[in-house]
């Protein structure tokens, strides 16, 4: 059974669809070059070049396990030793 209030959401206006909505609408008037839309995780310009270089040299060089595996579930734990290290000089935590 799914809980009523999931339903509700469901039903209510979604801020950052009417967001992409309008962005879309604004597409058409204008043109596409001259609207970014970073809605929905679907931004309208391409990635700087230094981005694109290192997607190509990862998919060329990197284990595919390894570039296309899941992280752990507590997260990658590079990522959460960088993370506590930033709070740590931070916040003094």
């Amino acid at each position: 059974m799914i809980p009523q209030d999931m339903i509700a959401y469901g039903r209510n206006e979604c801020l950052i669809r009417a967001i992409a909505a309008a962005a879309g609408k604004r597409a058409a008037e204008i043109g596409p070059e001259n609207v970014h839309n970073f809605t929905i995780g679907n931004p309208s310009v391409p990635a700087p070049a230094a981005v694109q270089s290192l997607i190509l040299d990862l998919v060329a060089n990197e284990d595919p396990v390894k570039l296309h595996g899941y992280t752990p579930a507590p997260g990658d734990p590079a990522v959460r030793n960088t993370v506590a290290d930033y709070l740590t000089r931070t916040y003094g935590m």
